[in-house]
């Protein structure tokens, strides 16, 4: 290892100026020269040693600072000797004894007379049968005393050989032009594929070349082999995997995200669930629902979620936001009902409040004009991570990987994260949780087992972090949950007039409009909020108002508990019919021919008939049905269905009907099915709306 002492003509680095020692006082005092300008400058031992020890002051190597001796780049060895094969190492323990014990006697004199019995002495000592000659010592001491350091003694048999390779520039240059376009074709190309695309550059590059010129010569497979390997980890990832994955797996973690209290960061993100869910009725497969979680960064703690079998939306965001800041009531389910006492969490859900930032993707939900004007409404900001990089909200990305490996894997009808990952489990032969079952069973899981599991981050319980950040911040909610249902919803904007405000086809209208209108006449543009999972009210903002109107729909027993997506497809169904849309007994008819369809499907053997008659249904967290309790009363059960091996559409369509028809009132709640209360009414009234 180079060091450096205080003599004359020492050069050395002090505040990023090169200096020269060039004179040395007994009192201390030093003069140095600064190479870049000539200029001298007292100081003191004690000041540059100080220098030295704040990191400011260090040597320069030998060969730098003595311009008369030649440089060898990269001479000296400078990993740790132990990374050194047991066999150098003890050929530099051989050379450094030499060189020891002639020095030990003096200067030497260069000689083979003076060498050769010195050098034998010094053999026979340390046992070495084949001493070194003259002229290997003389190699070996100059090494030394270029570099002042025993590391330049290493043998260096790794440097042996030429590193370039031997073809030409303009080959080398062919070829990779071979590897990049074989790679664009297929990202699992082969070295064939290269070589051929190679070879027919090569032949063109030939032919436009003049008489006399050095034809470019075909390098074999093997010498293609031993190229390819030359390129560097990250180029190489990157022709086989992509551009955005390589920036994923060779990136340098900069620095982790600092929160200081619960709620100052939360993040949110959607996940299709590894797991089939079944219908209640039917018993058969719906499908994979879609998961959009909410997570304090602070605490690691859930604070909301929304389960459907609708792929992301605002309306998914918008419920787990919702579901996020409202107090959970304890023993309880999603959508308020009573929650089956096996499955009750033993711990309660404690988390509310708003959040001060919201950070997501980019996903087209999340740049929504309705959740930018919910932050700015609720005071909560929202912040988007960079494209194709997903660990700028890494807690909720691990969070939803633990949801899978720690849960999700660990339930009948898993499909696991990837197919190959099945063997021969079915998991639609498997699937026997409903989405009642498994919203409980979930929260029990996320409140009893991973808020009581030590966060290796964190190094405690998200329970304890979160009820620990309480004591220092008590979270803020909106003024009443009416106010909340005010401000959270998707948002647009429509002109009043004296029949009201139309929205999705609805009309909405009533004597809370009145003052809006005669302030303002008609044709003023006001600000919808509306619920989409339920239509029956909408909440109006005028131009000059500091708290919006709650208008509900003049069809009220069409709109309430009607979703946005089952309200769209009544209408595109009417539309195709060619009837007006106010035409009430066309959309009836409609409704009929919906739920029609919605029972082929449901009992479809296709899975993803199945799934879209879930989403005609609005089947989620909100509107699932809890499991009925061990105990309690059960309406009376229909003999089983038939196998599905031998069962038609035209029974299974019997077998529903037999089976479901004496239930409409009493499991078809008015809430979760709205499309089948109708059907009701219609068969009570005779056939008329």
């Amino acid at each position: 290892m180079n060091g450096f002492a205080f003599r004359k003509h020492t050069v050395f680095e002090w505040q990023g100026v090169q200096h020269r020692i060039e004179r040395l006082h007994p009192n201390g005092d030093i003069w140095l020269e600064r190479l870049d300008s000539g200029q001298l400058v007292s100081s003191t031992r004690t000041e540059l040693l100080a220098a030295y020890a704040d990191g400011s002051l260090s040597a320069l190597s030998t060969a730098a600072s003595n311009t008369s001796e030649p440089t060898i780049a990269g001479n000296v060895y400078t990993r740790p000797l132990s990374d050194l094969t047991p066999k150098v190492q003890h050929e530099l323990r051989r050379r450094q004894a030499y060189v020891q014990g002639i020095l030990a006697d003096g200067p030497p004199l260069f000689t083979k007379a003076y060498l050769t019995p010195r050098l034998q002495e010094i053999a026979r000592k340390i046992g070495d049968p084949q001493p070194p000659s003259a002229p290997t010592f003389w190699r070996w001491i100059r090494s030394y005393q270029r570099d002042n350091d025993f590391r330049a003694l290493i043998p260096r048999h790794d440097r042996r050989g030429s590193r370039q390779p031997r073809q030409s520039d303009r080959l080398l240059a062919l070829a990779e032009e071979a590897v990049t376009e074989a790679y664009k074709l297929s990202r699992h190309t082969t070295m064939t594929v290269i070589q051929s695309i190679l070879q027919g550059k090569v032949d063109q590059e030939n032919i436009s070349r003049h008489n006399g010129s050095t034809l470019l010569v075909m390098p074999s497979l093997r010498t293609l082999y031993r190229l390819l390997q030359r390129v560097e980890a990250y180029e190489a990832f990157s022709l086989r995997n992509g551009t955005a994955e390589a920036e994923r797996k060779f990136r340098i973690l900069k620095g982790l995200v600092i929160s200081k209290r619960i709620l100052e960061r939360v993040e949110c993100d959607h996940t299709v669930l590894d797991l089939f869910l079944i219908d209640e009725r039917t018993q058969l497969p719906l499908g994979r629902p879609t998961l959009t979680i909410c997570i304090d960064h602070y605490s690691k703690m859930p604070l909301g979620y929304y389960v459907s079998y609708q792929a992301p939306s605002i309306a998914a965001v918008v419920g787990a936001l919702r579901h996020a800041i409202l107090p959970k009531p304890a023993s309880t389910h999603h959508d308020g009902t009573s929650a089956n006492a096996a499955l009750a969490p033993t711990h309660a859900w404690t988390c509310h409040g708003l959040p001060q930032v919201l950070v997501v993707d980019n996903g087209l939900e999340f740049h929504a004009h309705a959740l930018q004007s919910i932050g700015m409404d609720l005071g909560m900001a929202v912040l988007f991570c960079p494209k194709y990089q997903p660990w700028f909200k890494g807690s909720v990305e691990r969070f939803l990987g633990s949801i899978s490996r720690r849960f999700l894997h660990t339930l009948p009808g898993t499909s696991f994260s990837r197919w190959h990952h099945r063997g021969d489990y079915d998991p639609l032969k498997h699937a026997v949780l409903t989405l009642g079952d498994f919203t409980q069973m979930f929260e029990k899981w996320l409140l009893d087992d991973y808020a009581q599991t030590v966060h290796r981050t964190t190094q405690e319980t998200p329970w304890a972090r979160w009820h620990q950040g309480l004591q220092n911040y008590e979270p803020t909610l909106p003024r009443s949950r009416h106010t909340l249902a005010q401000r959270i919803g998707q948002v647009s904007q429509r002109k009043l007039s004296r029949e009201g405000i139309l929205l999705e086809g609805i009309r909405y209208s009533g004597p809370e409009l009145l003052p809006l209108l005669r302030s303002h006449g008609p044709g003023v543009e006001v600000r919808i909020v509306f619920d989409p999972d339920d239509l029956g009210e909408i909440h109006v903002w005028g131009p000059d108002q500091t708290d919006p109107i709650t208008v509900k729909a003049l069809d009220w027993e069409y709109a309430h508990g009607l979703t946005q997506l089952q309200n769209q497809l009544i209408r595109k169904m009417v539309q195709e019919r060619g009837a007006a849309q106010t035409n009430f007994q066309a959309r009836q008819e409609a409704r009929l021919a919906l739920i029609d369809m919605m029972r082929e499907q449901i009992t479809s053997r296709k899975l993803g008939d199945r799934k879209r008659a879930a989403k005609l249904q609005g089947d989620s967290s909100r509107q699932a049905k809890p499991p009925t309790a061990p105990g309690a009363l059960q309406p009376p059960r229909s003999p089983s269905p038939l196998p599905m091996a031998t069962s038609t559409s035209a029974q299974q369509s019997a077998l529903f009907s037999a089976s479901h028809t004496t239930q409409l009132r009493g499991d078809f709640t008015p809430r979760r099915y709205p499309l089948l209360r109708s059907v009701n009414d219609l068969k009570n009234n005779g056939g008329r709306p």
